[in-house]
């Protein structure tokens, strides 16, 4: 047991003062990551003296390599970090499905609360057929449900304004699976309503009632709110 520790620390300090040529900035999973960033952390936790004897000689020998081996720096495998408002222009100026989620691939460990609710609004907007949204579905759903993960985290941060936007965005995809973070979403405006503007109301009220989303609640809460805003329909 004591011989462990001196190697132990010793990987570890190797690990803090060379995170970036193991591929370990973080334990926690990121958007882009692979499974290969933590096994490079096991592997400099794992000396070769207690490697499984079937896999320090013969052909495993090569297995233990490539699975130790220092990952290739490909375009996927770069997360940029940058702020908050950088990745907010960035998706305003993206105008397709693929490039919206080019940002979030790259910058999703970046992401706050209001770059959340814009890629949903601006994925809401991007133009498509049918068909193509089908295909964008289909080949991106796995994407699509990390941001959704990453939204219901970012729920009780969102303002007023985020929340009417993402609803918004999210009626307009028509991405099935978003129906129960929009109830969600729905629960968290009922107390809020009186920080809405009058276009936020009238966009999360078309937001629930175009993505066929029931909460009773909610639409009496907004119309009694709404009463505030009337000169302002």
């Amino acid at each position: 047991a004591l011989m462990w520790r001196p190697l132990l620390l010793l990987a570890l300090a190797l690990g803090l003062g060379h995170g970036h040529q193991l591929g370990v900035t973080s334990l926690r999973p990121q958007v882009g990551s692979s499974p290969t960033h933590h096994s490079a952390f096991a592997c400099a936790l794992w000396p070769h003296s207690h490697v499984p004897r079937s896999l320090q000689f013969g052909a495993h020998r090569s297995a233990r390599a490539t699975m130790c081996a220092q990952p290739a720096d490909t375009p996927e495998r770069k997360v940029d970090k940058i702020s908050p408002r950088l990745i907010t222009s960035r998706l305003t100026n993206a105008d397709s499905y693929s490039a919206i989620l080019d940002v979030y691939k790259r910058n999703g460990s970046s992401f706050g609360p209001i770059n959340v609710a814009a890629a949903w609004n601006q994925l809401g907007k991007a133009r498509a057929t049918g068909s193509e949204r089908a295909a964008f579905f289909s080949q991106e759903e796995s994407v699509l449900l990390q941001l959704l993960q990453h939204t219901l985290r970012a729920i009780p941060r969102l303002d007023a304004r985020g929340i009417a936007n993402a609803c918004y965005g999210m009626a307009k995809l028509r991405f099935a699976p978003a129906s129960a973070t929009m109830r969600l979403l729905g629960a968290e405006a009922i107390p809020r309503l009186s920080e809405f503007e009058a276009q936020g109301l009238a966009n999360t009220v078309w937001a629930f009632a175009t993505f066929g989303t029931p909460v009773p609640q909610l639409f009496e809460a907004i119309a009694r709110e709404s009463e505030q805003h009337i000169g302002s329909f």
